[in-house]
């Protein structure tokens, strides 16, 4: 091994022991849209770690959150992540679902940084009507007509019409398009979801997005309902863009420990 590479491999053991961060830990608690946002001051217990995570799952029949502090993984990567759902049962009653994880490593209690600064606001936008949102979801993703359960069809990925649902095969309709980099829509029907999963979804991991629709309305997984989903879900401020994003796009950071294994690779 080369001199460099001794002194490169001492310099990244010396991080590592030197930028480990303190973290907030053992810190879960629930947090109501009826009352301002505040973390316990029993959360006080701290651990050393390279990275700082905090999560957040809230879900509307609940009408509360579940918020919770921790250490990352070595190996993850820093950034925030969004996912939510929108789910209706036969009788067109909602499930409704919202989850933020955050990771980084730039301070020490970062995560406890972040969520003092956003989970305010975060949790004041999901105080919307879940009544008129659902009123408005409903129609465009279920049929109401028995005739048209058993003669369903859909838009496949080339945008032709394919049979789907058959008297003795029932079906639903379903569309996944990937936002940001490539931007591509899969659509096609599934036989082994009818009647359990009419559902809008959304998945915000950076530099990569999804939304997802299932239906069982004849051709509801075309770009116009997708539009039309993605308008409501926009109005509800659920979604932060007109295209169905959660976020504005957050780039992911590399550890420094991660980039000088990178350099040490190439000397």
């Amino acid at each position: 091994m080369s001199f460099h590479r001794i002194l490169l491999a001492f310099l990244l053991y010396t991080i590592s022991l030197t930028s480990a961060l303190q973290c907030t830990v053992d810190c879960s608690f629930k947090s109501d849209l009826d009352t301002p946002f505040e973390i316990p001051k029993s959360c006080n217990q701290s651990q050393s770690s390279i990275q700082c995570a905090f999560r957040m799952s809230y879900w509307y029949h609940r009408y509360y959150s579940y918020l919770s502090f921790e250490i990352g993984q070595a190996n993850g990567s820093s950034g925030m992540y969004h996912s939510t759902g929108v789910r209706f049962s036969n009788d067109g009653s909602l499930s409704f679902d919202y989850s933020v994880s955050h990771l980084c490593d730039h301070s020490d209690d970062c995560a406890i940084e972040f969520a003092t600064k956003t989970m305010s606001g975060l949790l004041q936008r999901l105080k919307f009507n879940y009544t008129t949102l659902g009123e408005e979801l409903w129609p465009l993703l279920a049929s109401s007509s028995p005739i048209e359960d058993a003669d369903l069809s859909c838009f496949d990925s080339d945008e032709n019409i394919r049979q789907c649902g058959l008297v003795t095969r029932p079906g639903i309709c379903q569309g996944a398009q990937r936002l940001r980099r490539n931007s591509r829509t899969n659509r096609g029907c599934n036989n082994q979801l009818y009647g359990n999963d009419k559902s809008v979804t959304a998945y915000d991991f950076g530099n990569f997005g999804s939304f997802e629709i299932r239906c069982n309305r004849s051709l509801c997984n075309g770009p116009l309902t997708f539009q039309a989903v993605k308008d409501v879900m926009f109005k509800y401020n659920i979604t932060k863009t007109v295209d169905g994003q959660l976020s504005q796009g957050i780039r992911h950071s590399l550890s420094f420990i991660f980039v000088i294994l990178i350099i040490i690779r190439l000397i």
